[in-house]
Formats: structure tokens, sequence, C-alpha cells
């Protein structure tokens, strides 16, 4: 669960930073990208653990 929370933060502040840099739009696209992120990576550990609940009962 931890990855794929880190995994799906640190993609989208990557890809954050990368159209800031394209688009000289700092500091705007990272944290959009942070917070797309976050959102993504909670979505991903509250899907997963309701599987894992689910198989519990």
């Amino acid at each position: 669960m931890v990855g794929v929370f880190s995994i799906t933060v640190v993609t989208g502040v990557v890809a954050g930073v990368l159209l800031d840099q394209r688009l000289h739009t700092l500091p705007w696209l990272t944290l959009t990208g942070l917070m797309v992120g976050l959102v993504g990576g909670s979505l991903a550990v509250y899907r997963g653990l309701s599987v894992y609940r689910g198989r519990r009962d």
C-alpha cells in the first residue's frame, strides 16, 4: 500500500515539475501534480484496503 501511494505522489510531482519547466509556470503545475498524486494515491490505498476488508469479513 505504501509503495502504491508513494509512486502515485512522486509521479504527480515529477510530471508537474517537468511541465512547469517546459511551460514556465513554476510552481503551479508542481502543486497541481502533488494534489492529483495525493488524491490518486489515497484512492488507491482506500480501494486496496476495501478489497482486503471485504476478503476478511
